[in-house]
C-alpha cells in the first residue's frame, strides 16, 4: 500500500503574502466556501476548515508541514524521533504494554494514532508531576524561599 503522507514546504516571498492574506480570510466569521471551476459552491465542513486553518497558519510563518494519515505505519526509530526519545526506551515502553505495535515480518511497527496518544498522555502525566511537586513545595513553604548557595 502506498502512503499517503506528503510534505508542504515553506514558500517563497510571493506566496507568504497570498497566504497571510488567505489566513485573514479564513479567520473572518463566516462560514468557509470551496468554488469549483464550474462556479459550484460547497460549504467547508467543520473538520476541513480546521485542518485548512492550521495549515495555512503554518505556512504563514514561512514552516514546512507534512501531513500523514493516523493509520500510517512507523518503525520504532521514526516514532522515537517524534516523540524526543532513544528507540530503546520506546521499545521498553511497547514491551511494558503501554503503546500497541504489530509485527512485519520481525520488525515492530506502531500506528501514528498510537504515538500521538501516548506522547500526549505522557506529557499530561508531566505536567502534572509538575503541578504537584509546585503545589509540595509550596504547602511546605518553600516556594518562594531564597537559599543562599554555600561557598566554601
Amino acid at each position: 500500500m502506498a502512503t499517503l503522507a506528503f510534505r508542504i514546504p515553506p514558500s517563497s516571498q510571493a506566496e507568504q503574502k497570498q497566504i497571510a492574506t488567505i489566513h485573514r480570510m479564513l479567520l473572518l466569521d463566516g462560514t468557509a466556501v470551496l468554488v469549483g471551476p464550474d462556479n459550484t459552491r460547497v460549504n467547508l465542513p467543520s473538520p476541513l476548515y480546521d485542518v485548512l486553518v492550521k495549515v495555512v497558519s503554518t505556512l504563514e510563518y514561512g514552516k514546512g508541514l507534512s501531513i500523514i494519515p493516523q493509520m500510517e505505519q512507523l518503525s520504532t526509530q521514526t516514532a522515537a524521533n517524534m516523540l524526543g526519545v532513544c528507540r530503546q526506551f520506546f521499545v521498553k515502553e511497547i514491551e511494558a504494554g503501554k503503546v500497541p505495535c504489530h509485527y512485519v515480518g520481525s520488525h515492530r511497527r506502531v500506528y501514528l494514532k498510537d504515538v500521538l496518544d501516548y506522547g500526549k498522555e505522557r506529557q499530561s502525566k508531566r505536567r502534572a508531576s509538575i503541578r504537584r511537586m509546585a503545589q509540595e513545595a509550596n504547602d511546605a513553604g518553600l516556594y518562594d524561599k531564597f537559599v543562599p548557595i554555600d561557598e566554601d
